[in-house]
């Protein structure tokens, strides 16, 4: 599992006074770099080879600015050029805000399809699955 720490910044709230929805597709994202190393130790983007299918995020609870919040990261399955990234989001009394998911394809741009999953990053991959203790389920 990865550990991606924010500190909610001014300009991510909405005139409600919380953190806007779209933001989190961001905080997501940003949180999934330490997994992009896997593939592109560089995150080199004339060797970039991921592309994002489908992205989802259910929103559990408000966060504010100034507030301190954790995204982790885990693998979720593994297909033969897919996989399935797992996070969720909490803040700093452990209070669960947002649960994502984003399906990722290995990607061939130069010939524009998939391509499988080299070994060892099969092998880089599954050393993350699984979830932490107490995680919320995504809603149905």
């Amino acid at each position: 599992m990865w550990i991606h720490d924010i500190v909610v910044r001014f300009g991510e709230c909405d005139s409600l006074g919380h953190v806007n929805n779209a933001v989190y597709f961001t905080y997501l994202e940003e949180a999934r770099m330490e997994l992009f190393r896997v593939f592109n130790p560089t995150l080199d983007l004339e060797k970039w080879n991921l592309i994002v299918a489908s992205a989802r995020c259910d929103f559990l609870t408000q966060v504010k600015y100034a507030e301190k919040i954790q995204v982790l990261t885990w693998i979720g399955s593994l297909g033969t050029s897919s996989f399935r990234v797992e996070q969720a989001v909490h803040n700093a009394a452990g209070q669960w805000t947002a649960r994502g998911q984003a399906i990722m394809l290995t990607y061939d741009y130069q010939h524009q399809q998939t391509q499988p999953l080299w070994t060892q990053v099969r092998s880089a991959l599954m050393a993350h699955q699984g979830p932490p203790a107490g995680v919320p389920a995504l809603r149905e």
